[in-house]
């Protein structure tokens, strides 16, 4: 339980790292746009002081630079000196600076620059840092202002100072709030992304990784950080990439969707996912959430393999040929079909036993399935002891059942001895029009007309044939 509590604070001290960076990088973000203003002003309103001007503009770019370098410091992993407090003191300094510049219009915008101070009080530490930031901020601004008055020699009532003042406090207590709530729902949705089982990913509209939750290491094999960046084709082992069935144009046209995606685990097998896409074109991503359902196809799979396909031998079966027969006739095909019955199969049965005829027959149904090949040729259990292959090509039958009579001609592995099992063939071809169980009757009585004479030049019923 204590290794638990542990991680569990764990998880709420980097939640919290988290929403620090981030808001440390927002206001970084601000101040490097605030430099391209802040030197144009020095040039174009620099106020009574061109060189307190200038000393702000210096302050503000040492500040950007001190940060940005600190930032990048941790992100390698190295030691780096808390930049928070380093990083106010410099803004504040900035905003000093240009405020004592400029004190010779008590309408000047500057007088509002410690607003600036007040937000990133709040962004810092929510409602408190508004309400610190707001008393400080309006203090700020009411003694510039007095001060401004002071000097043109106009008087300005207490009252008015003391209403900034509370304007300021009112502001940064609402901004605070504000940013209060928009961190709580952020790290909110952080716990969830990183606890869920489920596998998270947010892909760019380019298509690549942007986010990636620990799930991952788990699901796929792989730590998030070696996904962030990676391109959709990207392969980070031999074998297929990764996420190639992710169609990130496809679901920025379609929206919202429930799909089944297949994912390349590390070790190279597949994993399924039933994903929910769920695009946010504002923000220019496509967020994933995958539910792993590997075992559920695989028990999918493997309930369809039972249904069309004989336990004993693993062939197809009556039902799973017939269904391959529909499928040529509707397209238009016209197969061939050999019919093959074992003779006299009972007394392998009686004699050895049935676990040994069990034996025979799993041989069998392996020499047929070599002999037929790897085209477009179906070897399925018709019945007990009756096979039938189907060849897609009919100019392509005599030659497979020349190799289906050669697989018969050799003794089997009955376990306690060798048995030789003899067997009758007929063949025909589909004719136009003709149903399933049509084709394999004729082909049947040709197996039968086989069996009625001791030695026949071709058991292929040339009367199918015409």
């Amino acid at each position: 339980m204590a290794r638990d509590v542990g991680g569990v604070e764990r998880r709420r001290r980097l939640l919290e790292h988290r929403a620090s960076r981030h808001a440390e990088r927002t206001i970084q973000h601000l101040r490097l746009v605030s430099l391209v203003p802040a030197a144009a002003q020095v040039f174009l309103y620099p106020g009574s002081s061109r060189a307190l001007s200038a000393a702000a503009v210096v302050v503000l770019a040492l500040t950007c630079a001190w940060v940005e370098l600190a930032t990048r410091a941790e992100d390698a992993g190295r030691f780096a000196t808390p930049v928070v407090w380093t990083s106010i003191v410099g803004d504040v300094a900035t905003a000093a600076l240009i405020m004592v510049s400029h004190r010779s219009n008590p309408g000047d915008a500057v007088q509002f620059l410690p607003l600036l101070m007040m937000v990133q009080a709040a962004a810092r530490w929510d409602r408190l840092g508004g309400i610190i930031g707001g008393a400080v901020a309006g203090a700020a601004s009411a003694a510039w202002s007095i001060d401004v008055h002071h000097r043109l020699g106009i008087d300005l009532p207490a009252v008015a100072a003391g209403f900034r003042v509370v304007v300021f406090l009112l502001v940064g207590s609402f901004a605070g709030m504000l940013v209060r709530e928009a961190n709580e729902q952020r790290r909110a949705a952080e716990a969830v992304f990183t606890a869920s089982r489920d596998l998270v990913v947010t892909f760019g509209l380019d298509g690549r990784v942007r986010a990636v939750n620990p799930a991952s290491q788990a699901i796929l094999g792989y730590a998030p950080e070696e996904l962030v960046g990676l391109d959709r084709t990207s392969k980070l082992a031999p074998g297929e990439p990764i996420f190639g069935d992710v169609d990130v144009d496809l679901y920025r046209r379609e929206g919202n969707q429930l799909v089944e995606l297949r994912l390349v685990h590390r070790d190279g097998h597949q994993v399924w996912l039933e994903v929910d896409l769920l695009p946010d074109l504002e923000a220019g991503v496509i967020r994933a959430i995958g539910r792993d359902v590997s075992d559920r196809r695989r028990a999918e799979s493997e309930l369809r393999h039972r249904v069309d396909h004989d336990g004993l031998t693993g062939l197809c079966n009556r039902d799973a040929m017939v269904a391959r027969l529909n499928e040529l006739f509707a397209i238009g095909r016209l197969p061939g079909l050999i019919f093959v019955d074992l003779d006299r199969f009972k007394a392998v049965n009686d004699e050895h036993g049935h676990v040994a005829g069990d034996r025979v027959l799993r041989e069998i149904a392996d020499r047929l399935a070599r002999a037929a090949g790897p085209g477009d040729v179906m070897v399925a259990r018709y019945a007990g002891d009756e096979f039938c292959v189907v060849v897609d090509d009919p100019s392509e039958l005599d030659e497979v059942l020349a190799r289906v009579r050669q697989a018969m001609e050799l003794e089997f592995d009955a376990g306690p001895a060798l048995v030789s099992v003899s067997a009758s063939f007929g063949a025909a071809t589909a004719r136009s029009g003709e149903r399933p169980e049509v084709l394999v009757h004729r082909a049947d009585q040709a197996m039968y007309a086989h069996k009625s004479v001791e030695r026949t030049p071709s058991p292929t019923d040339d009367l199918a044939r015409d």
